[in-house]
């Protein structure tokens, strides 16, 4: 009798439960994008088109925000720079804004992030890796709250037992905190006239 342990591959390998592409699923970088042209408020407004493990359909991950700023307009410690540093480092970016708050390498010199980023920082399309761990999950709608949409949060860590190890406690640090608005499954959002709502297809691009 063979003791070799039984592991279809279409199990995938995400841990949070319900769909395989939901929780904290290996992913890797197809492309980057700046969209803070588009908000008055973003100084920062990254798109990172994700390669979900397994599945056929690519994620968005975005990190936005304004800088805070001290009041000879540098640049200060904020949640904005905190989660770009945790980004750079994860990549192994080693630049990131001067006091002005302008993209710069690590040799100081200028740049275009996204540009560098392309070059730089992304995974063979036709051949992707997926060296880090992202966690997806459901949220309900903003503006329709009888609506749930697949989010990523902006926070990528290495594919290893220590990075998932890191990223699980933060998350669950922010849940405790109710600053993720995370769709239980199986709950059923709520309608105007008290009807069903239908969400999104797990397997269906967002």
């Amino acid at each position: 009798m063979s003791n070799t342990r039984f592991r279809p591959s279409d199990l995938g390998t995400s841990s949070g439960g319900g769909s395989k592409w939901l929780g904290f699923c290996p992913v890797g970088v197809l492309d980057w994008q700046d969209k803070s042209d588009q908000f008055d408020w973003a100084d920062v407004y990254l798109v990172a088109t994700l390669k979900v493990q397994d599945s056929q359909y690519p994620q968005e991950m975005k990190l936005a925000g304004s800088f805070d700023r001290e009041p000879n307009g540098n640049i200060k410690t904020c949640t904005l720079l905190k989660r770009l540093y945790w980004l750079f480092d994860t990549i192994g970016f080693d630049g990131g804004p001067d006091v002005q708050g302008n993209m710069v390498d690590g040799d100081g010199n200028s740049i275009d992030l996204v540009n560098h980023l392309n070059i730089n920082h992304v995974t063979d399309t036709l051949n992707p890796t997926t060296d880090y761990l992202a966690y997806i999950y459901k949220e309900q709608g903003r503006k329709d709250p009888t609506k749930t949409y697949t989010t990523v949060f902006p926070k990528l860590v290495p594919n290893t037992a220590e990075g998932k190890k890191d990223i699980e406690g933060y998350i669950n640090f922010m849940k405790s905190k109710n600053l993720i608005k995370e769709v239980v499954e199986g709950a059923v959002p709520p309608t105007a006239n008290g009807g069903i709502t239908q969400t999104q297809d797990d397997s269906a691009p967002f």
